[in-house]
């Protein structure tokens, strides 16, 4: 796993974050740890759902049923027996992990001339809810995202490529947002002084940078080339190492520019869960590029790695917490019976892209966060991420971390 790190840094989001959204609600992440107010609390709380009251061994049980499911769609795509599952066969040049790639009928194809490859490993990805009720923040929207793997430099053309033609709407006066969930290199699991490469640096890092110049050798044909510059380093997200810059793409031909507002998370290890420490700033980021996407009207690219294990349980956390925030979840037992949303929304991810949600401690962490979210919206005795009653006892639990093959590290 990565180190850890921290930032001093103290500075006001470069976005506003608007006290009311009408597509999202505000995410309070001042409150993780805190005391819930006594007026926030319904005057009789609702009980916790079931489903955020599973123990390890059954929450193991449905990891395990997901894999299995998963396994099935690629039995069934590579036997031609699902469309749906195509199996696509892995790319040695443009693909980073050889046994991470998108379902060959849900990826995102490049607008290139014909006879030249359209393929980039990313994928489009929505998410809808399945609550029975809903409140009205959240009643009939739609989560749209790009999922990509982290590019390489075989690569980068490809991926403005990709962001000049998906987030044109729904004019250049709507920047494109790209969340950024890995670190250029980490240490590798058996020799920490050794680094590899996560993520090639695909974007001119500062003012000194020169301008990022596209399709210089024509890989992606003769009628696309285009300019990235460096505009600014906006201050960072307040408490966080969220590094966040803006730049500006251009393309010969065209009049418009496009701005591109880049948002580098750096604290998220591979294979892991965020630090508990780190809870808040993720839930920053999600608000805050939420706020700079303009409520949805384009989708907004997230990557890490492979763009699959960090990648999904950060779209997986976002959707879930927008679930839990809107009132969804309240008497959920009675008008859903045995369902569990954390599960469906990991298994409707997986039916778009391959492997999402990638790690067992990825999916538990998803719990570990709605359930203490659940808490501090609903439950005023807990205080401080404990529990101010002297007969009750916090749950306990101890999550593993597994150490993993580096070859699909996400």
């Amino acid at each position: 796993m990565e180190h850890l790190r921290t930032s001093t840094k103290r500075a006001h989001s470069p976005i506003a974050i608007s006290p009311q959204s009408p597509s999202f609600p505000p995410m309070d992440v001042s409150s993780l740890g805190k005391t819930a107010k006594a007026e926030n609390v319904p005057p009789s709380a609702p009980a916790m759902p079931k489903f955020l009251q599973l123990t390890e061994e059954e929450i193991f049980k449905k990891w395990a049923e997901l894999n299995r499911l998963e396994a099935e769609r690629i039995t069934r795509g590579q036997a031609g027996e699902d469309e749906q599952f195509a199996y696509l066969h892995p790319d040695p040049v443009l693909d980073r992990y050889t046994n991470i790639f998108p379902w060959a009928k849900n990826r995102i194809r490049l607008h290139v001339p014909e006879g030249y490859n359209d393929y980039i490993n990313a994928s489009p990805i929505t998410l809808k809810s399945t609550a029975t009720t809903q409140s009205t923040p959240k009643d009939g929207v739609v989560d749209n995202y790009i999922c990509m793997q982290g590019p390489k430099k075989s690569t980068v053309d490809h991926v403005w490529r990709m962001v000049w033609d998906e987030f044109r709407q729904p004019s250049n006066s709507t920047p494109a947002v790209i969340i950024m969930l890995s670190p250029t290199h980490a240490p590798t699991p058996d020799n920490p002084n050794r680094f590899m490469e996560k993520c090639y640096k695909y974007y001119p890092e500062d003012e000194n940078s020169p301008p990022l110049e596209l399709n210089t050798k024509g890989v992606l044909g003769e009628d696309f080339h285009g300019t990235v510059k460096f505009a600014s380093r906006e201050p960072e997200i307040a408490g966080t190492a969220i590094e966040v810059r803006k730049f500006i793409m251009t393309v010969e031909g065209e009049d418009e520019e496009k701005p591109i507002l880049h948002y580098l998370y750096p604290n998220w290890p591979d294979f892991g869960s965020v630090a508990e420490e780190n809870v808040a700033s993720i839930l920053a980021l999600m608000t805050v590029t939420r706020e700079a996407n303009s409520n949805g009207q384009n989708a907004r690219l997230v990557h890490c790695s492979a763009g699959v294990g960090r990648t999904g349980t950060f779209v997986a956390l976002e959707f879930l917490v927008g679930e839990l925030q809107s009132g969804a979840w309240e008497d959920w037992d009675q008008a859903n019976a045995n369902r569990d949303p954390v599960f469906d929304s990991v298994n409707q991810l997986r039916e778009q892209r391959k492997t999402m949600v990638q790690a067992y401690e990825q999916y538990v962490f998803l719990y570990e966060v709605l359930r203490k979210m659940w808490e501090e919206k609903y439950t005023p005795e807990r205080v401080g991420g404990e529990y101010s009653r002297e007969d009750e006892e916090p749950p306990t639990k101890t999550i593993k971390t597994t150490n993993v093959s580096e070859t699909t590290v996400s």
